[in-house]
């Protein structure tokens, strides 16, 4: 989570006051994530795993009507699994415009 964490402040929108990806989210007011919340990474860890669950309890309701496929994008057999459950060739998976990760989130965003 920390890699994206990582990134989303530097991916770039126009539309927005801090024209980031961060910023868009700060300001949607998505439920479970109102304005205001997920400035840092660790309410945003708390958002995004309340919204897997919320994901996994509405697949669950319908049985047999949908299939939730849940897929790690930084493990490295990310291709073949892509591969594998969608028949996209897993070529057409892998990194660009990545940011040079050395795993460390700032002190004051792990609030």
């Amino acid at each position: 989570m920390s890699n994206w964490w990582t990134d989303s402040k530097e991916v770039p929108f126009k539309s927005t006051k801090d024209n980031t990806m961060r910023g868009r989210f700060e300001v949607a007011n998505i439920t479970g994530l109102p304005v205001g919340v997920g400035r840092n990474v660790s309410e945003f860890s708390h958002f995004y795993c309340e919204y897997v669950k919320r994901v996994r309890k509405e697949v669950a309701k319908y049985p047999g009507r949908h299939e939730l496929i849940e897929i790690d994008i930084e493990d490295p057999t990310v291709g073949r699994q892509m591969e594998e459950a969608f028949g996209v060739n897993r070529t057409c998976w892998g990194h660009s415009n990545t940011g040079n990760h050395n795993d460390t989130v700032p002190a004051e965003e792990l609030q």
